[in-house]
């Protein structure tokens, strides 16, 4: 078996890398579709200032006399001092920007999980499409890439698909983690600082992804994306890098931020969103907590006419999209730890 990937059914493209290599390198020789400009709005500047009043009483003799007064005008009691300052409570965002902003920050507070390289990334997700059923899954991927996964999900092998471990000694596989070959290991060892990650992202060899094809601003982006995608729908990522990649994500050209996406489990969330091949995908954070939500892809087909502006279009998908439900492809992950062994499940 010379591709590790082969077990598994074509259908399952967002685990696949083909899926986007095939779909933007069809993309790259045929015209772009107009888009209708997203709205982008700039990040809410806000600020709280704590305002602390310090009031300094007149002395009083020991004698227990009162204070001098002016003539002109009677003495006044001082008032009394709080001893709590007055703080001017911070607005809460509702711009997309800002709230993005608010969710990275805290994603970035989550304490980091320990993760060895002989363990295993473990998820419980919803998966649903227009062209599979709504169902659970759960996984257990290899933190270092060198060992055997596992997925459960009853549309696939039988309810039992073995995972191929990402590096692997078969003829023409990686044996090196890097974006072409992602594994928990290496996302764990990406800078936390966005601007440094997005540098890394949009300046890292491609010749291997798009051998063959010209490699334009556009689809560099693209790519780029996809492997933020890549990351949170299948590797998962530390807190801090986490919190990175969402911001990166925002800031790579033709991608936008919206308010409002909802994943497989009806759960709303602030979304980057952008294209991945011809589809419009929209990557959801919880607003509060910064938690990967999920994911929802629509066909830009299906999707009204945009603007000359080249980014994600928006808008209601027309009738009948997605075979009725309105997306091609939604995720929702509901947990996701670092556990000893495939099919251990976290108890809490």
């Amino acid at each position: 078996m010379n591709n590790p990937h082969e077990t598994l059914p074509a259908d399952r493209r967002r685990f696949l890398k083909e899926h986007l290599m095939s779909e933007i390198t069809a993309q790259a020789k045929a015209p772009r579709p107009r888009r209708r400009p997203v709205w982008l709005v700039a990040p809410l500047a806000v600020g709280a200032l704590a305002t602390v009043t310090l009031v300094v009483p007149s002395r009083h003799h020991d004698s227990g006399s009162t204070p001098a007064s002016s003539a002109s005008a009677p003495a006044t009691p001082a008032p009394a001092t709080s001893a709590t300052p007055s703080i001017t409570p911070e607005p809460e965002p509702t711009d997309p920007a800002g709230l993005l902003a608010r969710a990275a920050k805290a994603a970035a507070s989550r304490p980091a999980p320990q993760a060895r390289g002989n363990q295993f990334v473990y998820r419980r997700e919803i998966h649903d499409g227009a062209r599979e059923s709504k169902r659970e899954q759960k996984s257990w991927i290899s933190v270092d890439g060198r060992s055997q996964g596992l997925i459960l999900d009853p549309t696939m092998g039988g309810g039992r698909t073995p995972w191929p471990a990402t590096l692997s000694d078969l003829p023409g596989a990686p044996r090196t983690a890097g974006f072409d070959a992602l594994t928990y290991e290496f996302v764990s060892h990406l800078p936390t600082d966005p601007q440094q990650l997005l540098h890394q992202l949009l300046t890292v060899d491609r010749s291997k992804t798009v051998a063959g094809v010209t490699m334009t601003p556009e689809l560099r982006h693209q790519i780029a994306f996809g492997d933020v995608q890549m990351i949170f729908q299948n590797i998962s990522a530390p807190p801090a890098v986490a919190a990175a990649l969402m911001q990166a994500a925002a800031k790579i050209p033709g991608t936008s931020v919206v308010t409002d996406e909802v994943d497989a489990a009806g759960r709303h969330g602030v979304a980057v969103v952008g294209t991945n091949g011809t589809l419009r995908v929209a990557l959801i954070f919880d607003p509060t907590t910064g938690a990967f939500l999920g994911v929802r892809e629509v066909l830009l087909s299906d999707l009204p006419p945009a603007g000359s502006d080249g980014l994600p279009p928006t808008g209601t998908p027309s009738p009948g999209a997605g075979n009725g439900k309105g997306y091609d492809y939604a995720s929702a992950l509901l947990a996701t730890t670092i556990v000893d062994k495939t099919e251990v499940e976290p108890t809490d």
